[in-house]
């Protein structure tokens, strides 16, 4: 008789303690609003505990197209310092069977995401491919393959699709950017994360990090292109996976914050953002993260 063996999915995971501190200047202004990212939860991320700091009362709320989460408060003239601490688990992410069909949304282009600008080259890169996973294979290797990591001069870090096709370089933003565009326009739903990279040693974290999913027939996969411009031995890998040193704190572009914002809506979003008298101060704000490696071990999916 025969013996059926059943494996259970092995993946990385980590645990991580993320502080956050955010210092709001001194400013003359009537009215002063702060909205500042909380990291969410999906498939592959819980949220274990989080406490706040704030000299004022504070909402947290989730907008609808999303689901994003953020933390809103009204500061008087003097500003102040808010702060948090979050405990988080990330698990590695594999392709997985999705739940539910894309939103419409991961098809619709964004203001630095054109659609029509893309469509000629979208076609000649899938031409004659049949399935999605081979579809978007193509697109990915040709990003790969074709953009440098790269962040001299000036254009790059804005996720502007049009530059990155044209210029070849920028960093992560810039290759999704450019990965969405063609993506979408070959018809495969495509969303945009942006979060915080761990530091391999933990402490200060310079920068964001950014990366895509991507509905491939049933499935959702992972896909990391300017990661495996990088580290090309992991470029098979990053189509598909995404590895758990990361924390997510927002998807999509293009976002209306809870409560909605007075100014236009955000390109993407990472730290915090400020209001003075119903208009954007991106100056009267910073953003510091830190990120505590608690335990890294393997872990069922």
């Amino acid at each position: 008789m025969a013996v059926v063996l059943f494996f259970t999915p092995i993946v990385r995971a980590g645990r991580y303690l993320l502080e956050a501190e955010i210092k709001v200047q001194k400013t003359p202004a009537r009215l002063l609003e702060v909205w500042i990212p909380l990291p969410r939860e999906d498939e592959v991320q819980r949220i274990e505990s989080l406490s706040i700091q704030a000299p004022v009362p504070y909402l947290i709320s989730r907008e609808k197209e999303y689901g994003n989460l953020f933390l809103y408060l009204r500061l008087p003239p003097t500003g102040g310092v808010i702060s948090y601490r979050a405990l988080i688990v990330r698990k590695e992410f594999s392709p997985r069977t999705s739940p539910s069909p894309a939103p419409l949304r991961y098809l619709l282009p964004a203001r630095l995401v054109p659609l029509e600008a893309f469509q000629d080259l979208s076609q000649q890169l899938t031409q004659g491919l049949t399935s999605a996973a081979h579809k978007l294979e193509a697109i990915y290797n040709f990003v790969v393959q074709n953009m440098r990591y790269d962040k001299s001069g000036k254009g790059w870090g804005r996720g502007d699709a049009v530059f990155a096709c044209q210029a070849k370089r920028g960093n992560c933003t810039d290759f999704h950017s450019l990965l969405m565009a063609l993506a979408r326009a070959a018809g495969l739903p495509t969303v945009f994360e942006i979060g915080l990279p761990v530091p391999s040693q933990g402490g200060l974290v310079r920068g964001y990090h950014c990366w895509l999913k991507v509905y491939v027939g049933r499935e959702i996969w992972g896909v990391d292109a300017s990661r495996a411009a990088q580290d090309p031995q992991k470029k098979n890998y990053f189509l598909g996976h995404l590895c758990d040193r990361r924390i997510l704190l927002t998807r999509g572009r293009d976002l209306l914050l809870a409560p909605a914002q007075h100014g236009p809506r955000l390109n993407f979003m990472y730290q915090a953002y400020a209001e003075k008298d119903l208009s954007p101060a991106p100056e009267l704000i910073s953003t510091v993260y830190r990120v505590r490696v608690l335990s890294e071990e393997y872990a069922s999916r």
